[in-house]
């Protein structure tokens, strides 16, 4: 007699009810105990030994904190100079510098503080004897120095604008550009005026924000506020706002923490990365007659921008993640898929995954089930990490961050794990200011994709929908805390979202612009022009929900229209299509690279300096060698002892610089100047 082919019932008896009493004898105890997951092994979520030993002037730059300073933001400037790429710093505490080791470097940055008079004299000697000096929002003590003097009051919550006339300002938006904090007001006695203070917008105020001086043999540079703690709240959010939902979305975000701290006129403009490279002009001047100050370019080697794609999965089947990731390799690149699995009990999860198992392992098996029970198993998360892409942890916090022990334990019980180093939380909720972030970095967690461009907050009183910036950045940085504390965690903005541009019938979407899929990618299309052609020089983050693939019809026509339409622009215009972890493992290659030996032959007119990458890798970074310098251009330059061509030039502020591509790995570079 005919076997009766097994039917899909069948097989759903045998992979539901029925595998979970087989599956012990079968396939083990292990099974239940591997499905059981595990809970993330808890760190310290601070960055711990910033300070230099010995300050030994082998690099140019000196930075100078107070860990007893009223305002606990200091290091920040650390993060800011790394961001830039100006990685040739030492970092010391104010009570440890004595002038003798101030000496030996060309330009001492002092983050705000309070001094002594005796604190006072030892800088103002160190600049009348040819050293350069910047000061964030100064001590009165210093005004001298500076070629300014003290006024009454002070303005907080303003703007500051360049002038236009000054060098310093060149390749720097011409725009208004918001600070926060304080800033103090100073009438000028001799210094030259390189930002105005504006009390709002348009109004211009009489008081510099920025100013160059002469002073003895030296020269100086003075901010009336303290950039770094303008640009951590800038880019984190007002403190005032924590666990405050006005934003009209239910539920805490951190998008809460920027209503009416963003100026929605200007979030087209990186504004906390313009004042940042307005830092970094100012370093330049100073270091004329000094030693040239080396950089690192802010992408893989010659390009202008990255577009990193991610896209969140709410339990989605495994053939419509497929459906994303075919569409991005489409375009040669990566994508990171942020995953929350469904919550089931310990028993219900050894059942799944024995389906897992059996559909992997048993050709029959595979056919009936694939389509039924739809999650990804653990074969197919591994081959989809093999072709480049990553999934991650997407978790849900409505109830508490203890729910991140829920979702780390249902992700890796299913065999998704190791749990990936970046996150984006479920609808992006936040707690604190940075408490989301600690709890986050102690995890292990490394880059945080939670600041996203969402909700009616983010519309003008006009009615217009403005899109860009809305951390002020399109750059990685590292979070500080409430008492300055440096996190091991880089914050990356997510600029476009599907869920904000397009109305779709998805649960939970908004689409308030009520942009055509067409349309939102046009929003896509301007930010990357702005990078590429505009110098707005940003590593755009995107979200392309995977849900919509899922739902069909209307929803899933317009989902492939943004993401094709969205990667298709990018890879016309040569922007790398990455994953978020390809992207961290860039930043933090970037960031940890170190310039040391950095040497001037004056007599020569020769710089020699060593790079050293702390991790080396199958990669490349892209070192910046100022053009000219003592008004004498780069005649020959030589990695390791080869001549290398040094024809690619870049223009970066108010700098040209020769563009270098290395392996990460030490290397020797030496610029000849002629």
């Amino acid at each position: 007699m005919k076997k009766r082919p097994l039917s899909r019932r069948d097989f759903l008896k045998l992979a539901g009810v029925g595998t979970a009493i087989v599956v012990p004898g079968a396939l083990g105890y292990g099974v239940f105990r591997s499905a059981q997951g595990e809970y993330p092994v808890e760190g310290s979520p601070y960055v711990e030994n910033l300070l230099t030993e010995p300050l030994d002037g082998s690099v140019p730059i000196l930075l100078i904190v107070n860990g007893d300073s009223p305002n606990p933001f200091g290091l920040y400037l650390g993060e800011i100079l790394r961001a830039e790429g100006i990685n040739c710093f030492h970092i010391t505490d104010l009570s440890t510098v004595q002038a003798g080791s101030l000496e030996k470097y060309d330009i001492a940055i002092l983050a705000e503080t309070p001094l002594s008079a005796a604190q006072a004299e030892m800088f103002e000697a160190f600049v009348a004897r040819g050293g350069r000096f910047v000061g964030m929002r100064p001590d009165s003590r210093l005004a001298p120095i500076f070629g300014w003097e003290r006024s009454d009051g002070t303005l907080s919550e303003g703007y500051i604008k360049t002038e236009s006339s000054h060098p310093a300002g060149e390749g720097i938006d011409p725009s208004t550009l918001q600070f926060h904090g304080a800033a103090d007001l100073y009438q000028l006695a001799g210094a030259q005026t390189v930002a105005w203070l504006y009390t709002d917008r348009d109004t211009a105020s009489e008081y510099p924000a920025a100013a160059l001086n002469e002073f003895g043999a030296g020269m100086t540079v003075a901010f009336a506020f303290d950039l770094a703690k303008s640009i951590a709240l800038m880019r984190q959010g007002n403190p005032e706002l924590a666990n405050q939902d006005v934003d009209g979305l239910n539920g805490v975000r951190t998008v809460d923490m920027f209503k009416g701290w963003i100026d929605l006129e200007r979030i087209e403009i990186p504004q906390a990365d313009e004042q940042q490279r307005l830092f970094v002009n100012l370093l330049s001047q100073l270091s004329r007659g000094k030693r040239p100050l080396p950089r690192l370019w802010y992408f893989p080697e010659d390009k202008k921008s990255v577009l990193i794609a991610t896209g969140d999965s709410h339990s989605n089947p495994q053939p419509f993640i497929e459906q994303a990731l075919e569409i991005v390799e489409k375009y040669g690149g990566h994508m990171t898929v942020y995953y929350s699995p469904q919550i089931v009990s310990d028993v219900g999860r050894a059942v799944r995954v024995t389906r897992f198992w059996l559909t992997d392992h048993v050709p029959v098996v595979s056919t009936v089930l694939g389509e039924e029970f739809g999650s990804p198993t653990p074969f197919v998360v591994e081959g989809w990490r093999a072709r480049g892409h990553d999934i991650a942890l997407h978790p849900y916090a409505d109830a508490g961050l203890e729910q991140w022990l829920v979702y780390w334990k249902e992700f890796t019980g299913r065999g998704y794990g190791p749990v990936s180093e970046t996150v984006r939380t479920h609808r992006v909720l936040w707690t604190g200011w940075m408490e989301t972030a600690r709890l986050q970095a102690s995890y292990g967690i490394r880059m945080n994709f939670d600041y996203y461009h969402v909700g009616p907050s983010l519309q003008k009183p006009n009615g217009e929908w403005p899109n860009g910036h809305l951390i002020g950045s399109g750059r990685p940085m590292r979070f500080i805390d409430e008492q300055g504390r440096i996190l091991n965690l880089y914050q990356q903005h997510t600029h476009f979202a599907d869920e904000h541009l397009i109305p779709m019938d998805v649960p939970g979407w908004g689409g308030w612009p009520q942009l055509s899929a067409q349309e939102a990618v046009e929003v896509v299309k301007d930010l990357l022009n702005r990078s590429v052609k505009q110098s707005d020089f940003s590593a755009l983050g995107g979200q392309f929900h995977i849900d919509p693939f899922q739902l069909g019809g209307d929803p899933a026509e317009k989902a492939t229209v943004f993401l094709d339409g969205s990667l298709a622009y990018a890879a016309e215009l040569g922007v790398p299509i990455w994953s978020a972890q390809e992207w961290l493992e860039f930043t933090e290659r970037r960031h940890e690279a170190d310039f040391k030996d950095v040497t001037w032959d004056a007599n020569a007119s020769s710089l020699t300096l060593s790079l050293i990458p702390r991790h080396e890798a199958d990669s490349t970074l892209t070192v910046l060698i100022p053009a000219a310098h003592t008004d004498k251009a780069i005649s020959a330059l030589s990695v390791d002892g080869v001549t290398t061509p040094h024809s690619a030039r870049l223009v970066l502020g108010n700098v040209e610089y020769v563009q270098v591509i290395v392996s990460t790995q030490a290397h020797t570079v030496k610029a000849d100047y002629a």
